[in-house]
């Protein structure tokens, strides 16, 4: 993953990441909606949402980072954390169309865009290790923009 290392950078990625997404989104048919994906016992439905949910849930750790703190919690604890994730995706998705899909990454890619404009230029290489992985505030924007192309690979069609 290319290094972001300014607000120009880090709204083309965004941006690029979004236009993914929709592709995705409308690229599914009703009856590949509900199909299993290829990930760990989600549907395509729940990874869009998880994608859907990633892109406005990158804002806490990037506030972090700008402040040269991570997040790395003990192996029982992540354990937890993955299991929690998982319900939770599956619990929040229940109802979720492409549509409201949509409007949700919406939601947060709006909120990363805004929090482009706060990072000062000697912050983007700020960082920390977040959850296992060395991060910068740039890696943060940058993972943020190709977390669409990491699960698209996921989603089973025909």
């Amino acid at each position: 993953m290319p290094e972001v290392t300014n607000a120009e950078q880090a709204r083309a990625v965004l941006d690029q990441g979004r236009e993914q997404f929709r592709e995705l989104v409308l690229g599914l048919r009703e009856d590949e909606w509900d199909r299993p994906s290829n990930n760990g016992g989600w549907t395509n439905r729940q990874l869009c949402w998880h994608i859907a949910f990633g892109a406005g849930a990158g804002g806490n750790t990037i506030r972090r980072l700008r402040q040269n703190k991570g997040l790395n919690p003990p192996a029982p604890v992540m354990a937890i954390f993955n299991l929690t994730s998982k319900w939770m995706v599956r619990i929040r998705s229940r109802n979720a169309t492409p549509e409201s899909v949509l409007a949700f990454f919406d939601e947060g890619h709006a909120q990363a865009v805004k929090l482009v404009d706060t990072v000062a230029d000697d912050e983007w290489g700020n960082g920390g290790v977040f959850l296992g992985q060395p991060m910068t505030v740039g890696g943060a924007f940058a993972f943020m923009g190709e977390h669409v192309a990491e699960h698209s690979v996921e989603l089973r069609r025909e």
